[in-house]
């Protein structure tokens, strides 16, 4: 069992009479002779119908965090090598984990937060009437969450006025950098101003810096672009972000944001999908969950003409993407022509060939394999959802993929453990005896959290200290295009998959594959529909009439200058002089020569050819 420590801890709170105390301003809990550092893990597991929810890896989540703790714990270097010194118990603080399921709710996560940060108990159980109960210690040490923003901002809040660290992996809102309202909050994600700047760099600028030839991603030169966003705090400060960005990045690019709650009725959407019409705009960026009302929107999209036409591109931000992969699609039908060469930017927590986050992979997939710690994890997952009714957890538990893979958040949550844990025990390490028994402040143990830095399993875990985000340069970037599955897809269905077509390390884009558009192919579309121009070019039989007339004067240029020449000894030739005469009718020619050049234009030669034609004109008229 690799759990093993985290499962005595578990075997200890759940004895007959454990030890339990806390002091006040000290986030360390006494478990018999232990120093806990205890870490909630606030999240949704189930959405508000009941059913598992694990479109982001939350599941995945918690044993990337109880696998981080175990490394804590013994000291096991295998990920992060800085975890190493901290063998043999050098540190002197065990670390221990609880769930709680928020069921994508505010009011039920600002609930579970206010329960977790009262000092008033240090131990009561989680009500289960089978003996299992879920143990919930005060007070925590840090809080691990929550999911989206408009959750993470009122929970923050509450942890951060009784004094207690909070770290999301997922919550991106840039308001959540104001240190006034959120005091002790900090995330390994960047944040939506982050972001954006890949965004516009993959739309408009290419590649930024970096890289050879051959490995830049080739220009979309996009300058106009949609956003189409939910109106609660992610999707407004996400929409805001793009829009800063593009000001930034690319001064002539157009963003025009359209607003949208996500409990719109058909006519709603319909009314913001008409409006997103009008601006002939070709390219999109939908800000939008859940994976129901994503689909009414493009469902809105096609029958307004922006989408699956060939011609327009939809992408996505990270909320959306769960719904499209393995899913059936009639061929022919709306959905099936929307999500056809569609793509989605996100963050991503560390791709294969980098050590740590190869290291974490193969750790899931070890517990995984593993009854025992299957069964201990079982063990730490919310009994209850929100309606109150047991959760069928099997759903995602006894599944194949299960553990297979890290999904979405695990990377970003294991190295949030990992920086709590490095920096709590350099704080206890370093603690001068002679002040005293050591307490773990909150404050002290944020500012700790946020100037650290190490090679974690999502890259470099690099802070900006004054806000607690992560630089988005120590991040990586990823765009994923959904194409078809030829494998799974039939003459009368079709499924999607998901590659990796475009990876931002460094600044700069580096593409992996071609990115296959909603027309099936790599060409890139316009950003605007091409506009049908009148030229007002000569017409054929304009043209004609006006050649005829030219041969017309030619003729009888060249005409009256023989007989000129064969009359000049009559009288009256001599009278009006042939010289005269002469000069008449060459001048003539050569203005009944200029019909040819003006009956020239771009419509019957090249351009080069209508410049020089043009030219010859004053020529032959002077």
């Amino acid at each position: 069992m690799k759990l093993w420590t985290l499962a005595e801890i578990s075997s200890e709170l759940a004895a007959a009479a454990p030890q339990i105390s806390s002091t006040p301003d000290n986030n360390l809990v006494t478990l018999n002779d232990k120093s806990l550092c205890h870490l909630p893990y606030v999240f949704p597991f189930t959405d508000p119908s009941g059913s598992p929810f694990n479109s982001i890896g939350t599941y995945e989540g918690l044993a990337a965090i109880a696998l981080a703790a175990q490394h804590l714990n013994t000291g096991d270097g295998s990920i992060v090598p800085e975890v190493a010194a901290l063998a043999d118990n050098q540190c002197g603080v065990q670390f221990s984990v609880a769930a709680f399921d928020t069921a994508l709710s505010e009011s039920i996560a600002v609930d579970q937060i206010i329960q977790i940060t009262d000092r008033n108990s240090q131990f009561v159980s989680g009500g289960a009437d089978d003996g299992n109960n879920d143990m919930l210690l005060r007070p925590p040490c840090v809080i691990l969450g929550a999911a989206r923003s408009a959750v993470t901002m009122p929970t923050s809040i509450i942890s951060g006025l009784r004094g207690f660290p909070q770290i999301s992996p997922i919550s991106t809102s840039p308001a959540l950098d104001d240190k006034s309202q959120y005091k002790y909050f900090a995330r390994t994600i960047p944040n939506d101003d982050g972001t954006s700047v890949p965004l516009i760099a993959r739309l408009n600028g290419g590649t930024t810096s970096g890289g050879n030839d051959e490995s830049k991603s080739s220009l979309w030169g996009v300058n106009f672009l949609a956003v189409m966003y939910v109106d609660d705090a992610y999707g407004n400060a996400f929409a805001q972000g793009i829009q800063v960005a593009a000001q930034e990045m690319a001064p002539g690019m157009q963003v025009q944001t359209y607003s949208i709650s996500n409990n719109a009725d058909d006519a709603q959407i319909e009314r913001v999908i008409a409006s997103m019409a009008e601006s002939e705009f070709m390219y999109f960026f939908g800000i939008l969950y859940p994976d129901a009302f994503v689909d009414k929107v493009m469902t809105a999209a096609v029958n307004a003409g922006i989408a699956g036409t060939g011609k327009h591109t939809w992408l996505f931000s990270d909320s959306v993407g769960s719904g499209i992969i393995g899913r059936n699609f009639t061929v022919g039908s709306p959905l099936e022509r929307a999500y056809r060469g569609t793509g989605v930017l996100s963050a991503r927590g560390g791709i294969p060939g980098i050590k740590a986050f190869d290291a974490l992979v193969e750790g899931l997939r070890e517990l995984g394999e593993s009854e025992e710690d299957k069964e201990y994890l079982n063990s730490l997952l919310p009994k209850y959802n929100a309606l109150g009714e047991v959760t069928n957890h099997a759903d995602v538990t006894e599944s194949d993929s299960y553990l297979m893979n890290p999904g979405l958040v695990a990377p970003f949550l294991y190295d949030a453990v990992i920086s709590t844990g490095l920096a709590a025990c350099n704080l206890k390490m370093n603690h001068n005896t002679t002040a005293g028994s050591f307490a773990l402040n909150g404050g002290d143990h944020y500012n700790a959290i946020v100037n650290s830095t190490f090679e974690g399993s999502s890259g470099t875990i690099l802070f900006d200290s004054e806000t607690g985000t992560r630089n988005p340069k120590s991040a990586l970037f990823s765009l994923v295009n959904f194409v078809d599955d030829p494998d799974a897809s039939t003459s009368t269905v079709v499924q999607f998959k998901s590659q990796e077509t475009d990876l931002f390390e460094s600044g700069a884009w580096r593409s992996l594959k071609p990115f296959v558009f909603n027309s099936g192919n790599t060409i890139v579309p316009a950003d605007l529909p091409e506009t049908d121009v009148d030229r007002n070019y000569i017409p054929t039989g304009l043209r004609a009439v006006g050649l005829t007339l030219c041969g017309l004067i030619i003729i009888l240029s060249i005409g009256f200058t023989v007989w000129t020449k064969k009359k000049e000894k009559k009288y009256v030739v001599r009278a009006a002089q042939p010289i005269f005469l002469y000069i008449i009718t060459i001048g003539t020619l050569l203005m009944g020569c200029a019909i040819i050049p003006l009956s020239l234009d771009p419509g019957v030669v090249s351009i080069e050819g209508a410049s020089r034609a043009c030219l010859s004109i004053p020529w032959l008229l002077s």
